[in-house]
């Protein structure tokens, strides 16, 4: 997940994260992103159940990790501007 700074980070973590869920946190390119390190800490204050939560370079060494981690189904979400780059790479 990549957000702006611009947007309501606690109001869109408390509609997307339950427990157990695992949150893989990325900058959103070429945008102004949100501190990653304060969206992990309020990430982890909304959902303290989280079953894992981490910062990552980019967005594919998060979705590498993801895929490596899980059988279960894998999100990618947040920012139209990074789901956007994310399409024009891929």
């Amino acid at each position: 997940m990549g957000m702006l700074a611009t947007k309501d980070h606690g109001d869109i973590f408390q509609e997307l994260l339950k427990p157990g869920d695992k949150l893989y946190l990325v900058p959103v390119p070429d945008s102004n992103s949100a501190d990653l390190e304060e969206l992990a800490k309020l990430g982890t204050s909304i959902c303290p159940d989280l079953n894992f939560c981490h910062i990552y370079q980019d967005v594919f060494s998060a979705l590498d990790a993801a895929f490596s981690d899980t059988d279960n189904q894998v999100v990618l979400c947040g920012s139209l501007y990074l789901i956007g780059y994310f399409l024009a790479i891929s």
